[in-house]
């Protein structure tokens, strides 16, 4: 009878099993972050400044005069293709049956009766970029086709009632192109105020003019 020798293949495996690795691999990890920007507004507060009752229309709106000298900053850390949009905080308080997107809410008097709204307007012969004259242009498509807009005052509209972005591009760049990466823009803003008619508030009492926007950037 034959004898089979199983401790050569035994230690064989052992020694095989025990052989030090000959490579490793590595990973190169990391993170890329867009470029960050800031929005700011220099000037503190629009004041729209105290109003007699018996300067209100009992019929009509009543208009105010524009209040200005406040700037729209916007800074990046790098060139950064950016746009901006507006949120009105206080969208309830708008008034009903009035054809304006451009009006922001003014907040509800006593009786909780609207007050009235007000506009917030670009001023475009304000407006630089990197040094040099900028533009506005907006997209109501997120970005997708841009215009340019050509009033020396281009009102802001809140988001809700028309989705519309708005960009501070280049004087120099296509009318029609998407905004260039910017680093620094600027211009100055300015809010007109429209009161209700005087028979539709509570005038019995102190009204507190209560408007509240913010600005939000958007990055395209």
């Amino acid at each position: 009878m034959k004898k089979f020798v199983l401790l050569p293949l035994a230690l064989a495996f052992a020694a095989n099993s025990a052989m030090a690795a000959n490579s490793v691999d590595l990973r190169v990890t990391g993170t890329i972050t867009p470029a960050a920007c800031d929005i700011s507004l220099a000037g503190g507060d629009f004041d729209l400044g105290t109003i007699s009752g018996n300067d209100l229309s009992a019929t009509t709106k009543t208009t105010l005069p524009a209040v200005g000298g406040k700037t729209l900053n916007i800074t990046c850390s790098g060139a950064t293709q950016v746009a901006f949009k507006a949120l009105d905080n206080r969208a309830s308080s708008r008034p009903s049956g009035i054809q304006n997107p451009a009006m922001f809410g003014l907040g509800m008097d006593g009786a909780n009766n609207p007050i009235g709204y007000y506009t917030i307007g670009v001023v475009q012969s304000t407006m630089t970029v990197d040094g040099g004259s900028g533009k506005l242009k907006g997209s109501v498509d997120e970005g997708a086709s841009w215009a340019i807009y050509a009033s020396p005052v281009v009102n802001l509209t809140p988001y809700d009632l028309n989705p519309r972005i708005t960009a501070i591009d280049l004087e120099t760049a296509g009318d029609n192109a998407p905004p260039t990466p910017i680093t620094n823009a600027s211009t100055e803003l300015q809010v007109t105020g429209y009161i209700q008619p005087e028979s539709t508030l509570d005038t019995s009492a102190e009204i507190a003019l209560d408007g509240s926007a913010t600005i939000e950037l958007v990055y395209l």
